[in-house]
């Protein structure tokens, strides 16, 4: 099913944020964003890459899963529009660039907007359900089916909780940890974490012709939806002075994320069709696992030096590594020259990606004043790897350009005809 306009908007947005995020790791302490307010960098990478990622996909994604007709253009059209703005006014809002420094109402401003954008996107698949079902012949049923739906709904609930915490977060800090920290957790852990979830339980099983039983399915699932709203729960209920008692609350986060890994393992060994992208999946995993481990050792020793560690890994890391080889299922950038090139290019920009989140880890592992040179070729990286990722996908998305930009069809010709081969 091709992509709507919305969606082809949403996700070309996303890489224009990443981009973004990208030059602000490049420029290091000269943007600021590295040392005094580095809450705008992860406002970049979280809304605007991530959540832009996420609603590209399930406005795409979401009518198949559950049997409904496209909804209208008009309403989608309208989230973008209100998310586009919100982040926009939001990272005005956390930018240190104004002196002197906005009010925090400036931030709250953009996160209402940005509020009101994953409403509408909710509002859409709450209207998707209220219509009949389609009659047409849909996939073969596999274990995970059961619990993609509910996820779904789950996970943009979540996105909505989180972007009212953002709201509160620029007039108030909050109890416990404060709003802004309960929110990222809220969005990362209960929106994009449950929303991969549901992708992967969907997609996963039929890409390897492999299942895992229905009560594993169950178990994974509700450990996910306990977990994602007991940790930003636990956040605002734990004083900072007595971390340590925020680790029950994470129990059922870290239970999810061992599971999740051991379902994988399971898939990769029962496949009748085994596939070598199952690796980055396995990445990503174990990335989300070091992240998480990092934040356990954090609130336990009560040191939060490698915050910066945590964040990134768990976001970039985790997150990142998933977008970018599920983007690459999904969409397969860069087949308008040929599919090879498509293999060839996933595994390079996730070689460069693993490499960009080992080195701002390793600067961030010990306190990150912004400065040092692995953040700057963190950014290096990043941007690179985005510049790449766009001129791949933008002529998929938009078939209109033909048939890549400042290239002929005989050139095309000759280059396909250069790496058959290789």
């Amino acid at each position: 099913m091709p992509f709507s306009a919305v969606s082809r908007q949403f996700l070309t947005a996303a890489l224009a944020h990443l981009a973004a995020a990208g030059a602000v790791l490049l420029l290091g302490s000269g943007a600021g964003a590295l040392t005094v307010r580095w809450d705008f960098l992860v406002w970049l990478l979280l809304v605007g890459f991530v959540g832009f990622t996420t609603a590209g996909f399930a406005l795409h994604l979401f009518p198949t899963i559950s049997r409904r007709p496209q909804p209208p253009r008009w309403v989608g059209q309208a989230a973008f529009l209100l998310a586009e703005g919100g982040l926009v006014i939001g990272a005005v809002g956390l930018s240190v660039a104004t002196s002197p420094p906005l009010p925090g109402w400036v931030f709250s401003l953009g996160a209402l907007l940005f509020l009101g954008g994953e409403g509408a996107v909710v509002g859409l698949f709450a209207r998707d359900l209220i219509e009949p079902r389609l009659l047409t012949q849909g996939p073969e049923t596999r274990s995970g089916d059961a619990v993609t739906v509910p996820l779904f709904l789950v996970s943009w609930a979540s996105a909505v909780g989180s972007g009212g915490l953002f709201v509160l977060s620029g007039f108030a800090e909050g109890p416990g940890f404060g709003w802004w920290l309960a929110a990222v957790h809220l969005f990362v852990l209960g929106h994009a974490v449950l929303l991969i979830t549901a992708v992967s339980l969907r997609l996963v099983p039929r890409s390897l012709d492999a299942d895992v039983s229905r009560p594993t399915v169950y178990l994974l699932a509700s450990l996910g939806i306990v977990g994602a709203i007991l940790v930003p729960v636990g956040m605002l209920g734990t004083s900072p002075s007595s971390a340590a008692d925020l680790a029950v609350w994470a129990v059922p986060e870290a239970a999810f994320a061992i599971l999740f890994v051991s379902v994988l393992i399971v898939l990769v060994i029962r496949a009748r069709t085994p596939r070598a992208e199952v690796g980055l999946h396995l990445t990503s995993l174990t990335l989300f696992l070091i992240g998480g481990s990092i934040g356990l050792w954090m609130i336990s020793e009560s040191n939060y030096t490698p915050v910066v560690a945590h964040a990134l890994v768990s976001v970039l890391g985790f997150v990142g590594i998933t977008i970018l080889f599920m983007w690459f299922g999904m969409i397969a950038p860069f087949q308008r020259i040929s599919h090879a090139w498509t293999r060839r290019m996933l595994w390079a920009l996730s070689a460069t990606w693993i490499v960009g989140v080992v080195a701002v880890a390793t600067e961030g592992a010990e306190g990150w004043s912004g400065a040092g040179w692995l953040s700057s070729l963190s950014g290096a990286l990043l941007l690179g790897a985005t510049i790449v990722w766009g001129a791949g996908t933008t002529p998929v998305l938009y078939p209109a350009l033909n048939p890549l930009p400042g290239l002929t069809s005989e050139e095309i010709r000759v280059i396909r005809d250069r790496w058959k081969d290789r």
